[in-house]
C-alpha cells in the first residue's frame, strides 16, 4: 500500500500543483508563522528556505499517524541578496514591484520531505533550488491594477507566476515549478531515492 502524502502548507497554489498531477494527498495547516521564526536577512536565502521548509514539515509531525510522506515547502524572492517577504499592504506591494520590474531577481524554494514510519521514526530529505526571473518593465497602470487583486499579498515578492502575475514576467532561467512553489523534479528525486514511484499514485485501488 502506498504511503499517504501530506502537504504542510498555508498556500493553496501548491495544492493545485499536486492536483494537476492527479496525486492524492491531504493538507495540514502549518502551525508556524514566519514572523515568529528567529531568522533574519543576515541568513542567506538558501539557509532561510531550507530552515523554514523543515520547520513547516516538522510542525505537523505530531498530527501524523502511520506511514506517511510529509512535504514542507518555503519560497522566497531575493533582490540583490535581500529576502523579500509577502507585502503587508498595497503600498508595500507597489514598492516591491517597482524595485523588481525591468530586471533580474532570484527566487529560491526549499523542499523538505519527511518519511514517517509506522513505528514513529522518520527520515528527512532537504533540497533547495533557485530560479532567475526577469520581469518586464511595468507601467504604473499595470502595477496599480495588479496590486488591486488579491494575488500579491500571499506571495513573496508580491507576485504569483501561477496567476495574473504571469503577465509581469518576461522570462525565467530555471525550473518553472520551483518558481511556482513546488519543485516537482526534486520531489520526484526524493521519492525515487526511497524507492517510491510517483506514477504509482495514479493507479486507482481495485
Amino acid at each position: 500500500m502506498l504511503q499517504k502524502l501530506i502537504l504542510a502548507t498555508n498556500l493553496f497554489s501548491r495544492a493545485n500543483l499536486l492536483k494537476q498531477l492527479d496525486v492524492p494527498f491531504e493538507e495540514l495547516h502549518c502551525k508556524i508563522e514566519e514572523k515568529e521564526i528567529e531568522i533574519d536577512n543576515e541568513y542567506s536565502p538558501y539557509e532561510w528556505v531550507k530552515s523554514i521548509s523543515t520547520q513547516k514539515a516538522m510542525s505537523v509531525l505530531d498530527r501524523v499517524e502511520g506511514e506517511a510522506i510529509i512535504l514542507g515547502i518555503d519560497t522566497v524572492v531575493t533582490d540583490f541578496g535581500k529576502i523579500l517577504h509577502r507585502p503587508k499592504n498595497k503600498q508595500d506591494a507597489v514598492i516591491m514591484l517597482k524595485k523588481l520590474q525591468g530586471r533580474k531577481h532570484t527566487t529560491y524554494t526549499g523542499l523538505t520531505v519527511i518519511y514517517h514510519h509506522a513505528d514513529g521514526s522518520y527520515e528527512t530529505d532537504s533540497y533547495v533550488d533557485g530560479v532567475d526571473v526577469y520581469m518586464h518593465h511595468l507601467s504604473d497602470k499595470m502595477i496599480d491594477a495588479y496590486t488591486e487583486t488579491d494575488e500579491p499579498y500571499d506571495r513573496p515578492g508580491g507576485y504569483s507566476i501561477t496567476g495574473k502575475g504571469a503577465l509581469l514576467i518576461e522570462h525565467i532561467y530555471g525550473d518553472y515549478y520551483t518558481l511556482a512553489g513546488l519543485p516537482l523534479r526534486l520531489l520526484n528525486k526524493s521519492l525515487l531515492k526511497h524507492n517510491i514511484d510517483m506514477i504509482d499514485f495514479w493507479i486507482k485501488p481495485q
